[in-house]
């Protein structure tokens, strides 16, 4: 009997008295400053349920509203750079609106997202919106899965077409989900990829040449290196073009949206220190074979530049994640914003 997939994360107003829903909607958006746009009432019910499949996350907004109910629940969404920095997501958003609308601000260009239409969003830059409440899908998609896609479709609207095709097969999938096997659900994060390339295809055609094909190929191929290498002395951008085959400027080109590529290796680094301090299984690590090991000529050097990622020193991490574990709900899925950036 094979083991059904189940949701990662949910979320009811309803699961809450009614003198804590407020407080417990606003938690859920950790990776936006959220903010009233109207009243806020009580007797609504506004729930999700999140699934993640491999490299993307899908998950279904239902939004009820008692008939007596004055107003629509609505609200803002601001993302700005210091949240992009501190929670590192990166991947693309595509909300799938059944109900409500969005306005906003994306770019210094107005957004009117209304039902029917999907809106894209780069999860790594910033946005404002503001959302009358209703029902939408939202699907996650690692960057990584849609390589040097073109910085416009930032904000970028979709509707009638393949992006119908795609509503209407979310919607699907989230009615079989948990009853996949692991092997049908690999397969439905392959479909819903296939579907989001062709509908992207037609926005993206004029650049969509066989150069781009082979840089999309490439970026992937040169990340996969890096990870593997992080610890190797020899990791640097010469060493990437020789042994992947890649011009020097090609390089650059690839991970110019990343910083540029020795910003990318150093930020890789860091990460993988931090998770080596923070694992309770390796609670012994000391910071300066870290250092050692990952490419730091110093403690000194290290903790400069991992304050400037993480906002803390080194020697703070192990506090710090012991604090946030003893605070941490009962529940793993008990925050919309931990279940957008398990992607990252």
């Amino acid at each position: 009997m094979h083991r059904a997939t189940h949701p990662t994360y949910r979320f009811s107003l309803q699961d809450y008295s009614a003198a804590e829903r407020l407080d417990a909607w606003r938690a859920q958006y950790s990776v936006a400053e959220f903010a009233l746009s109207g009243p806020f009432d009580s007797a609504v019910d506004y729930r999700f349920c999140g699934y993640t499949l491999g490299n993307i996350s899908v998950g279904k907004w239902i939004y009820r509203q008692p008939s007596a109910a004055r107003a629509p629940l609505a609200y803002t969404l601001n993302r700005t750079i210091p949240l992009i920095r501190r929670d590192g997501l990166d991947s693309y958003s595509f909300n799938l609106r059944s109900g409500g609308m969005v306005r906003g601000n994306i770019d210094g260009r107005a957004i009117h997202v209304q039902p029917g239409e999907i809106l894209v969003v780069d999860q790594a830059r910033p946005y404002r919106r503001e959302i009358e409440a209703g029902g939408a899908i939202t699907l996650l998609v690692v960057r990584d899965m849609l390589p040097n896609l073109p910085s416009a479709l930032h904000g970028t609207l979709f509707r009638g077409g393949v992006s119908a095709l795609l509503d209407g097969y979310l919607s699907s999938l989230l009615e079989q989900i948990e009853t996949m096997s692991p092997l049908q659900a690999r397969y439905a994060e392959q479909a819903t990829l296939s579907l989001v390339k062709a509908m992207l295809s037609t926005s993206t055609q004029d650049i969509a040449n066989a150069r781009n094909e082979l840089l999309s190929t490439l970026y992937v191929k040169a990340k996969e290196y890096i990870g593997r290498n992080l610890e190797s002395v020899e990791l640097s951008p010469d060493r990437i073009c020789k042994d992947i085959g890649i011009s020097r400027s090609s390089l650059y080109r690839l991970f110019e949206q990343d910083g540029g590529v020795s910003h990318y290796i150093r930020k890789r680094r860091l990460r993988a220190i931090r998770r080596a301090l923070t694992s309770p299984e390796n609670a012994r690590h000391r910071i300066g074979d870290l250092a050692y090991r990952y490419g730091f000529q110093s403690n000194s050097q290290l903790s400069r530049a991992f304050k400037q990622e993480f906002g803390h020193a080194p020697s703070e991490t192990r506090e710090i994640a012991q604090r946030e574990r003893s605070h941490a709900p009962v529940r793993a899925d008990a925050d919309y914003g931990n279940w957008l950036v398990q992607l990252r």
